[in-house]
């Protein structure tokens, strides 16, 4: 029953309040606030603040939650649903590979990096998903971490970007001594070929 209340309680918290708070500030209806500049939102790119804010909220996430969140990945297909939230939809466009904002890769691998462990697998498919060139030389570089944590995550965020061309650097890495790297490894070489 707690883990019930847990996924509602984080459901609330991510989809229920903003709209609440952002309907009662504008005094518009949902109906109005989607009608407005549709295709200006769907264009606008999430900001390094966003992105903070985001790898932020997320920090301490359980497991439950956490795969709530990275279940996102795969699901945000309701683009133009009237109730969406501008931030949560800049943010979502960043996992579907329209980052153009160079700084956000560094955002992405300090979170990457960090221990947190939901934020930090996030952020790593973040990484992935990005199609900005640095964020694919953070994925490789971090393969080779001394963290063994941070070589999973990497592997991971390399299988997300879906990009052949690193076949080459990840066979090599399934020589990695943490047989969940290794794992990972494979996974990934899966999801890039």
């Amino acid at each position: 029953m707690s883990a019930a209340r847990t996924v509602l309680t984080v459901a609330a918290a991510l989809v229920v309040v903003p709209l609440a708070i952002r309907a009662r500030s504008s005094g518009t209806t949902p109906t109005a606030v989607a009608a407005t500049s549709q295709f200006a939102l769907e264009r606008e790119q999430a900001t390094a603040a966003d992105v903070r804010a985001y790898l932020q909220a997320i920090r301490g996430a359980n497991d439950i939650q956490c795969e709530i969140i990275l279940s996102g990945f795969n699901s945000w297909s309701s683009n133009r649903s009237p109730d969406r939230d501008t931030t949560a939809w800049r943010v979502s466009t960043v996992i579907h590979r329209e980052i153009t904002s160079p700084e956000l890769v560094s955002e992405f691998v300090t979170a990457m990096r960090s221990g947190d462990s939901c934020s930090s697998r996030v952020a790593a498919r973040l990484l992935g998903r990005s199609a900005l060139p640095g964020a694919r030389r953070e994925l490789l570089s971090a393969l080779g971490d001394q963290n063994a944590q941070v070589r999973q995550l990497a592997a991971i965020g390399l299988g997300f970007s879906e990009d052949s061309t690193l076949s080459a650097p990840l066979v090599r890495a399934l020589a990695d001594r943490d047989e969940r790297v290794r794992a990972a490894v494979a996974w990934a070489l899966g999801a890039v070929n």
